[in-house]
């Protein structure tokens, strides 16, 4: 998704905060009854040819774009074909549920169209982690900024997420969140939320230490904001104790470049070693994140 503090695409709606447009009252009564009807999909037709525009556009990934409908609700589409309204479907799998930073779930798909939940009702509090080489250094240090302004719960909300996700399975099928793109990663008010598919992986606890890092320490920008919130970024880590293990034995270069990145002097290979030891001593949390403190205080 793009940038959308940097966004020269920014909307703003002449109505008031909170806004759930005719569809979203209707869609919302749908979803709780389970059944869209026909009518429903006339309605979300033009819905479709009014929104898909240059001012309703709110982002886009690798597949696809993103359009408001309003607060509550927004559609996808994908580049690979075009948008075509047809049979509609309400999405009834609750695998991702449990999850609390996550707000890309499908709602439903209507033809070859989705629809999802608004990730906020207040477009003032919503805020894209920059991506340091489509926006620049400016825009980076600005969502750097704020990131670095949320609260150390809002990172340990979002490695909990990592945790679960990593915990989640179906057959010989694990799942991670696409941190390959930050800004599918979002500041709404003093929380973090994750917007975009959950991609599928062969890989069992993919969502690791360099899953996370890499969403916020990219290259350049300011070292220092970079280094205050790579701290929160490991008390997190440290606190849910995401994967090392393949992260070390696999991608140990590519990890030491996001250290280096964030101008730390210690490098992947003695932290690894470093907090695997107090990983495996301490069983004491309180005490093992307190030793996590004076460990970072010499970075």
């Amino acid at each position: 998704m793009n940038n959308i503090g940097y966004n020269k695409y920014t909307y703003t709606p002449s109505f008031q905060a909170s806004y759930k447009s005719p569809f979203g009252k209707r869609f919302e009564k749908a979803l709780v009854s389970g059944d869209i009807s026909e009518d429903i999909v006339k309605d979300f037709a033009s819905i479709l040819e009014t929104k898909k525009n240059i001012i309703s556009k709110i982002g886009n990934g690798r597949w696809g774009e993103v359009f408001r409908i309003d607060d509550y609700f927004v559609f996808k589409t994908y580049y690979d074909h075009p948008p075509a309204v047809g049979k509609a479907k309400i999405n009834t799998d609750s695998t991702f549920d449990v999850l609390k930073t996550y707000c890309g779930k499908v709602l439903a798909r209507i033809g070859n169209i989705e629809i999802i939940r608004n990730v906020t009702k207040n477009k003032k509090n919503f805020l894209e982690m920059a991506k340091y080489n489509a926006v620049g250094e400016r825009a980076y240090d600005y969502t750097l900024k704020e990131f670095c302004s949320l609260p150390q719960k809002a990172f340990d909300d979002l490695a909990q997420d990592f945790k679960t996700l990593n915990g989640l399975r179906r057959s010989n099928i694990f799942y991670r969140f696409d941190t390959a793109n930050p800004n599918n990663f979002i500041k709404v008010g003093k929380s973090i939320k994750v917007v975009d598919d959950i991609d599928w992986t062969p890989c069992p606890e993919a969502n690791d230490i360099y899953a996370y890092l890499r969403v916020f320490i990219q290259e350049g920008g300011d070292l220092s904001l970079k280094k205050e919130i790579f701290k929160k970024c490991i008390l997190a880590i440290e606190k849910h104790q995401l994967p090392l293990e393949a992260a070390h034995k696999y991608i140990k270069q590519q990890v030491q470049e996001l250290f280096s990145n964030a101008g730390v002097r210690v490098s992947f290979d003695d932290y690894y070693k470093d907090m695997t030891a107090l990983r495996s001593t301490c069983s004491e949390d309180a005490v093992r994140m307190t030793k996590v403190n004076e460990y970072l205080e010499n970075l």
